[in-house]
Order: structure tokens, then sequence, then C-alpha cells
């Protein structure tokens, strides 16, 4: 989903590129033949331009934030099993922050709790180098498998409406639950807890 989502937002870039480029012209355009009008045409190309910068990088921020959270709000989640995973391709935004998309494979436990095998990918902070194994929680939607998302974990913890379906995933016997650390910073972060505490108290 997040190769589907970076493939979107490069041409929906391109798109305001384009756009910004032609009300550039259209300010020679206006100046030649409606040079009253041109001073409306030069702020009508500043609003636009502006905007557009800032709703791109709102898109560019929160577009899969915003489907997480929808989401888990909904109670889409399911438990996933990760067994590895491996480095896809590299990526920079438009503040030239750089992520790394991975392509995680594991073993994802519905509403049901069957067993099925899922590859999906993930945006990661660009310091990640290795993916350990262990729990976590996705967002699954069964009419739209491939929207799979790593939740954090604060938000599990923040929706009360989920503490049923965490409660029933670790009280079933068939499902082995080893819990990673999964937060948000600059990308995904996955961690087992030994290394986030062996991290707090090397920088303490």
């Amino acid at each position: 989903m997040q190769v589907y989502i970076a493939k979107t937002l490069n041409k929906v870039l391109l798109l305001f590129s384009l756009v910004i480029i032609a009300l550039f012209a259209g300010i020679f355009i206006v100046r030649q033949f409606y040079p009253e009008y041109a001073r409306w045409q030069i702020l009508f190309f500043v609003c636009a331009s502006v905007f557009l910068a800032v709703f791109f990088r709102y898109l560019e921020e929160n577009w899969d934030k915003k489907i997480i959270g929808r989401m888990a709000k909904d109670g889409k989640i399911a438990l996933m099993n990760i067994k590895g995973g491996k480095r896809l391709m590299a990526m920079r935004d438009t503040s030239f922050r750089n992520y790394w998309i991975y392509e995680f494979d594991g073993i994802l436990y519905n509403s049901r709790h069957e067993a099925l095998e899922k590859k999906f990918q993930e945006k990661m902070n660009r310091e990640t180098e290795h993916i350990p194994s262990g729990s976590v929680y996705v967002t699954y939607d069964e009419l739209k498998p491939a929207q799979i998302f790593i939740i954090p974990n604060a938000m599990i913890g923040s929706l009360p409406n989920l503490m049923k379906t965490v409660e029933d995933y670790e009280k079933d016997s068939r499902i082995e639950v080893k819990y990673l650390d999964a937060h948000y910073n600059k990308g995904m972060v996955l961690k087992t807890f030994s290394e986030t505490m062996k991290d707090y108290k090397d920088k303490k």
C-alpha cells in the first residue's frame, strides 16, 4: 500500500507542477492581452501555488496516518506475526526526509483468528537496518486486503474499542504473541522491547 501511495503522490506532484507552470505562463498571456488584470493573475498564481504546495505536503505527511486512524477506530485491525522483511526502495519526500520502503513477510490472523500468509509494504525510518520477528497490530479489511499498515502501539492503547479484540488474540493459545515496539519517528520504527530499553539507557 505504501508503494501505491508513493506512486500516486508522484502523479499528484506532477499534476500540481503542470498547473503551477500553466498559471505562471498565464501571467505573460494576461499581461499581453489584458494588462489591467495582470495584478489579479499574479495574485491568483501566488495563492494557488501556495495552496497546492501546502495541500501536497499535507497529503504527503498524513495520507497513510488518516487511513490508519480511521480503520483502527472502526475496529478493522488484525494481529500480524512478522517473520522478516527486506528493503524494496529508498524514498525522499519534498522536505528532503529519507525513508526506506520495506516489504514484510508474516502471518496475519484475521477476525476469526485464521492464519493467512501475507506480504505488505511499510514506510520505515531511514535508520532501519534489520527487521525483528514478532507481533504487531495492522489495519486489515477483508474487502480491501491490500490496505495493510502497521499501527503504532500508542494508538492501540488509546482506543478502548480495541481492548476486546486485543484480549481475544492474547487469550488464543493457538497464536504466539510476542509484541514488538512499534512507533512512528520519521517513518515507522520496529524494535524489540529489549532494544528499546537499551537505546533508552544509552541515551541517558
